[in-house]
């Protein structure tokens, strides 16, 4: 079953749901939502719905929906493609990991991606789920893979096209090629700690940085690492990511010549920052096991700045 919703925002006239109506004319059409960024911000990674609706009848794109399957059940940008976000993560014990390289194959293989079709993603707003696939794919070789904002929740608001009924592509072969630039190990975080030429950035919040609580063994965070948390990426409201202007100056003090990890507790959140970084053109990686490896790993040093005595690494 189709819903082609009319929004019900404030302000919006019957003229400009007219210009979401009529084949043709989308590239004319100004959506009323909250939070845009301006075109001018726009970049090759992110896109707006004007933009989507413009190319995403085109054989070469694909619309991959990053949430949940009940959520795409519910209602899906009209031909998205499901991929949980979850389902890129490995399996117990190692939940924490990217998936195997043959699984990451098979999952996108299944979702009609291969190295040369366009991908957009989008969840529900927040850009996180999203943004770990993002990186997912990236680091698996795609060069082509955008993120939309904002999200399907103002999507669904502003009556643009959604289905309830699942899309079955018609599955690619996708071939990974590992770029390492874009993946932090544990062994290449370690050696990063005493590199003068690559800043580590904890994307958790304040508390779990400073060791006054955890989610695994140990309190702290890697020694070195500077704590800009991943929701200093979105305006007070937490509705939008922030103007380009804005992120420029929270991220100001570290100079483009230097290479950046981020880790949070287990990918997803610091895929955001890793994201944002990639926008504002830093070379960046993200660390994969983060602070769940990390942290449960004695042999690896941290520190704290509470007024407990720092943990130290245990013997080898």
């Amino acid at each position: 079953m189709t819903s082609d919703r009319r929004s019900r925002l404030p302000g919006i006239s019957a003229a400009v749901l007219l210009l979401f109506a009529v084949p043709g004319i989308f590239a004319t059409a100004e959506l009323p939502v909250l939070g845009y960024l301006s075109a001018a911000e726009i970049d090759r990674h992110l896109v707006d719905p004007d933009w989507l609706l413009r190319e995403m009848h085109r054989p070469d794109l694909v619309i991959l929906d990053t949430r949940t399957r009940k959520a795409y059940q519910a209602q899906h940008i009209r031909g998205a493609v499901n991929l949980p976000v979850w389902e890129t993560f490995g399996d117990e014990p190692r939940a924490d990991l990217a998936a195997p390289v043959s699984k990451i194959q098979e999952l996108f293989s299944a979702a009609g991606v291969d190295q040369q079709t366009r991908v957009v993603l989008y969840d529900d707003g927040e850009m996180i789920d999203a943004a770990r696939v993002f990186w997912i794919l990236e680091t698996h070789g795609h060069k082509k893979v955008m993120l939309l904002n904002p999200g399907f929740r103002e999507w669904q608001a502003a009556g643009l096209p959604v289905n309830d009924s699942p899309v079955r592509p018609r599955p690619r072969k996708f071939l990974s090629h590992i770029v390492p630039e874009r993946l932090a190990t544990k062994l290449s975080t370690r050696l990063a700690i005493d590199d003068p030429e690559t800043v580590i950035i904890d994307a958790r919040g304040e508390e779990e940085y400073r060791g006054k609580k955890t989610r695994s063994s140990r309190k702290g965070h890697i020694p070195g690492a500077i704590n800009i948390p991943y929701t200093e990426n979105f305006t007070p409201d937490g509705r939008s990511i922030r103007s380009f202007d804005e992120l420029e100056k929270i991220y100001k003090d570290i100079g483009r010549d230097r290479k950046v990890i981020t880790y949070c507790n287990k990918g997803r959140h610091s895929a955001l920052t890793y994201f944002i970084l990639r926008q504002l053109g830093y070379d960046v990686s993200a660390y994969d096991g983060s602070w769940f490896e990390w942290g449960n790993d004695r042999r690896l040093p941290v520190e704290s700045h509470t007024a407990e005595k720092p943990a130290e690494a245990a013997p080898n």
